[in-house]
């Protein structure tokens, strides 16, 4: 059986934001590795990402389809909010 069956597939734009953004998400303590305490929110690395899918859709601004941009505009938002509601929360 050929391992690469197993994998999902490549080349995939809204895949690949989602794996960017699943950075962020782990950063927030939002996401947790079976195994593993949960992790501290790390704001720094949150905005980092975020600063990369922006950066990412100002590259690509007129070359997505409107799934695409919808999807990275999805995360983008997700991320920003709940970068917001961590971050008031550390504050109190």
């Amino acid at each position: 059986m050929n391992q690469n069956q197993n994998l999902p597939p490549g080349g995939d734009f809204r895949l690949f934001v989602q794996k960017i953004s699943m950075q962020g998400f782990f950063a927030l303590g939002l996401v947790e590795l079976p195994g593993q305490e949960k992790p501290q929110p790390n704001l720094a690395m949150c905005q980092a990402v975020i600063q990369d899918l922006e950066l990412l859709k100002e590259k690509t601004s007129g070359n997505l389809t409107e799934g695409e941009a919808m999807t990275l505009d999805k995360f983008l938002g997700d991320l920003n909010n709940h970068y917001q509601r961590v971050a008031q929360a550390q504050a109190e």
